[in-house]
This record gives C-alpha cells, sequence and structure tokens, in this order.
C-alpha cells in the first residue's frame, strides 16, 4: 500500500512523467500479447515482397527477407520487457545483497566495496562485452551480463543508504531486542529501502536497454533469429539509404522507451524519502 500510494505521489501534476508510463506500460502490453498484435510472423520469410516501403498491410514496411518490421517490433518489445525485468532482478539481488551486507558487517564490507570499486572503474559497455565475450548468444545470458553490470552500481548505492539506517534508533531498538542479523537486515533495514530500490530500478531498466541494443549492433548480444530492436538495427544498417525506414522505426522505439523510463526514474526520484536523495542523486 505505502509503494502504491508513493507511485501516486510520484506521477501527480507530472503530465510529461505521465506520458511516460502509459507508454511503458503500452510496450508491457504489447509484449505479453505480442502473438495477438501482430499481423504476421516476425519469421516469416517472403522474398518478392522484401524492402517494401511502409503501407498496408505493412505498416512498417519489411526488410531485406521481406518479414514484416511491425510485427518484429512487436516480439522486439518483448524482448525489451523481458531483459528490463531480468537485468532489474539480477542487479538488485546480486547488488543489494552484497551492499546490505557490506554496510551492517563493516569488515567484510571493507574487501566487498573495494571489489565493487574496482568493477565500477570499467565502462559498462566496455564490462559487458569482456562478460558476453566469455558466454554465448542468449537471452539469458544477456540478462546475466548487463544484471551484473549495473548490480555495481546497485551495490554502492544501497551500501550508503543501508549505513544511514544502521544508525537509526529503530535498529538500535530491535538489536536490544534480541533480533538476530537476518531479522534486522530483511524484517527492519530492507522494508525501508524499497522505494529507493524502485528508483534504482527504473534507471537500470531503462540503461539495460541502451546496454542491449549496443550488444545486439555489435553482434554479441541477443542470437540474430531473435526479433529484437537492437539485432533490426544491426541487419539493417547497410540499407539506410535505401530503405531508412528499416532503422528509423526500432531507433525511435528505443528512444522513446528509454526516455520515457529516464523521466519515470526522475519523477520517482523526486519523490524519494528526503534521507535518501543524496545517495540516489547520482544514478
Amino acid at each position: 500500500m505505502n509503494t502504491l500510494i508513493f507511485l501516486r505521489d510520484a506521477f501527480a501534476g507530472r503530465k510529461l512523467a505521465t506520458a511516460g508510463f502509459l507508454w511503458l506500460c503500452l510496450i508491457v502490453v504489447a509484449a505479453i500479447i505480442a502473438p495477438l498484435v501482430a499481423p504476421f510472423d516476425p519469421l516469416e520469410i517472403d522474398p518478392v515482397g522484401r524492402l517494401t516501403e511502409p503501407g498496408w498491410p505493412n505498416l512498417f514496411g519489411t526488410d531485406h527477407f521481406g518479414r514484416d518490421t511491425f510485427s518484429r517490433a512487436i516480439y522486439g518489445a518483448r524482448m525489451t520487457v523481458i531483459i528490463g525485468v531480468g537485468s532489474v532482478l539480477v542487479a538488485l539481488f546480486c547488488g543489494g545483497l552484497i551492499g546490505m551486507i557490506s554496510a551492517y558487517f563493516t569488515r567484510l564490507g571493507h574487501f566487498l566495496m573495494r571489489a565493487v570499486d574496482v568493477l565500477m572503474a570499467f565502462p559498462a559497455l566496455l564490462m559487458a562485452l569482456v562478460l558476453i565475450t566469455l558466454l554465448e548468444r542468449s537471452v539469458v545470458n544477456t540478462v546475466l551480463v548487463i544484471g551484473i553490470v549495473y548490480a555495481t552500481t546497485t551495490a554502492r548505492i544501497l551500501f550508503g543508504m543501508t549505513l544511514k539506517l544502521k544508525g537509526e534508533t529503530f535498529i538500535d531498538a530491535a538489536v536490544c531486542s534480541g533480533a538476530g542479523n537476518s531479522s534486522i537486515l530483511f524484517r527492519h533495514i530492507l522494508p525501508n529501502l524499497l522505494s529507493p530500490l524502485l528508483v534504482q530500478a527504473s534507471f537500470i531498466f531503462a540503461f539495460a536497454q541502451l546496454q542491449a541494443a549496443a550488444l545486439d549492433f555489435l553482434g554479441l548480444g541477443l542470437p540474430p533469429e531473435v526479433p529484437s530492436w537492437g539485432n533490426m538495427l544491426s541487419e539493417e544498417r547497410i540499407y539506410i539509404t535505401r530503405a531508412p525506414w528499416l532503422l528509423i522505426y526500432p531507433g525511435m522505439l528505443i528512444v522513446v522507451s528509454v526516455f520515457s523510463m529516464n523521466l519515470v526514474g526522475d519523477a520517482l526520484r523526486d519523490s524519494i524519502d528526503p534521507r535518501f536523495k543524496d545517495d540516489i542523486a547520482g544514478v
């Protein structure tokens, strides 16, 4: 209930952020009901109808294999949601656990956070490239790689927030009442981090789309047969002068989705608990 109230207050009076939130809801719905929305099979090849201009029945035209671009864009939304949500879960679980444990157990945290600092010294894309080259191209590996990349930022943010909560009076009261370490971490500290975690999740989702598109464009992300906006850009870039719509539509979908997610993240960050604004301001 508190989370719902937080969301309501975050979007109150913010029309642009609300529009971004509605766009993201549309993307999620399209991903769920993709087989019902897409007019054609995204993998169906039609050599006769290749590079058809946008019109009816191919709303976004067709690619160099004659595949319907609109249908591929709809199924690409499914990959966007899967990679975004999966990366968020991996980053929040791994990074959040490391950050909370490091702040609560200071001796262990000294070594863990130094390791996090070393990893954060590498650019996100470079780190993703190194990790993905060690694995084969698949949806699961892409999710794991992107999630691990942004787990470092999450760990750093949760470390600072947990340190602040660790010094609160209600934590001292829990210790005096005989609560164990796991109880303090997951029953007292974690519930107070839900709103900041929601903000962090929104930004990770946006960054994950950019990383996934970059990996796909470089040929190191999803397998080429998987319809995704990044793969569409990668495959059709050689037709930029002959059939520019093949790059315009997936490119605009990526831009609008990331922009919408950033608007949502800004709205959530502005509504965050004042105690944590400084910690999350650098996201």
